[in-house]
């Protein structure tokens, strides 16, 4: 009797990446760091922020978070990979895929081989610091796999909130997804397949970006509107409150103040939006240049190393943060407290001669 071929193994191309936050973002920069015109788009991209506070009653989740927006968040849509032109993105229920083949690894060898990149909620038993225990389901990218050694090449943001990567078993990948209940998301496995594009940047479009940034709700944002009309929603469901651009300084405002006053609905452990920030500002620096290089905006030393400094004082203020969960000394938040209100009055003016810039070399 003949068995199943087995197949040696495939590694799709993955680029590393200048980001930390969100491992969404982290995974679409690095599809595209190999892409010709790729670091077009991503440079024309990537400029306005969402904040949100989010409160599920029903499963007693509650989150706060600063992302750039449109977001890239694994099971929401629209989001930026069904927006990028270089990706074909694929939704495939759960169910469907263990009626055709049994086990995760089976589908996802078939994928792979096709040249399709995969992810999907599993359950993270497997970090190092989780030590075996089930319980953090968090969505995974899967790359490549090994047929010899039957290992699966997956990233995602893993120990220490870090973006990395990490190679686990057939058996892991099929028990953290089995362990991820479907009464808890409607969880779906997406396929990702880049295409070649010719994209142009388009300096006009940073500019644009940059009022909005500066100046939220003067437009009207379909994504969001669409869904939830307004800024503040609240039923028996869920309550979730939207801030974009500048504004998500007076969300992160709001968590230093609930965290001094102990509030158990702000969590005084996440650092993720801080590390947004950082982001954001190395993304602006960077973007800079990157229009001065290729003659889309006027050479401006003491604006580059202002955009620079900025990135630094978030990486301050960051680590200010990480400080205070280890110490949980109330006189360091308080001190971020002032210092975050110092870094907005910077970034608006920073952002403001940015714009200048932009409409400059536009006439």
């Amino acid at each position: 009797m003949f068995g199943k071929r087995i197949r040696k193994g495939k590694v799709l191309p993955l680029g590393e990446t200048e980001i930390g936050a969100w491992p969404e973002q982290n995974f679409l920069f690095g599809l595209l760091q190999g892409q010709d015109c790729g670091m077009d788009w991503l440079m024309n991209h990537f400029i306005q922020l969402r904040g949100a506070r989010y409160v599920d009653y029903r499963w007693g989740v509650q989150d706060v978070s600063v992302t750039f927006y449109p977001y890239s968040i694994h099971q929401l849509a629209p989001n930026m990979f069904d927006l990028c032109p270089f990706l074909e993105k694929y939704g495939v229920p759960k169910g469907f895929v263990r009626a055709l083949h049994g086990k995760l690894h089976e589908f996802v060898v078939e994928a792979i081989d096709g040249g399709y990149y995969l992810s999907t909620f599993i359950d993270q038993f497997f970090r190092e610091d989780r030590a075996g225990n089930p319980g953090f389901r968090h969505p995974a990218f899967i790359y490549g796999y090994d047929g010899n050694r039957r290992r699966i090449m997956i990233a995602d943001n893993f120990e220490h909130g870090k973006y990395g990567r990490k190679e686990i078993t057939y058996e892991q990948l099929d028990r953290g997804f089995d362990l991820v209940s479907e009464e808890l998301w409607e969880v779906s496995v997406f396929l990702y397949k880049m295409k070649p594009v010719h994209y142009e940047f388009v300096p006009g479009y940073v500019g644009e970006q940059l009022e909005d940034y500066l100046h939220p709700g003067r437009g009207v944002c379909y994504f969001n509107r669409t869904v939830c009309p307004e800024s503040f929603h609240r039923d028996e469901e869920y309550l979730n409150e939207v801030f974009y651009g500048m504004d998500c300084y007076d969300l992160l405002d709001r968590c230093f103040g609930e965290i001094l006053e102990e509030n158990p609905e702000y969590s005084s452990r996440d650092w993720r939006s801080l590390v947004q920030l950082c982001d954001h500002k190395h993304l602006m620096a960077r973007r800079y240049a990157y229009m001065v290089e290729r003659g889309y905006a006027r050479r401006d030393d003491a604006l580059q190393e202002k955009l620079e400094e900025l990135e630094r004082q978030c990486q301050i203020a960051q680590n200010m943060f990480i400080k205070f969960t280890i110490s949980e000394d109330a006189k360091i938040i308080r001190r971020l407290r002032e210092r975050m209100r110092d870094i907005r009055e910077m970034d608006g003016e920073t952002v403001e001669q940015l714009l200048w810039q932009c409409k400059a070399n536009k006439e």
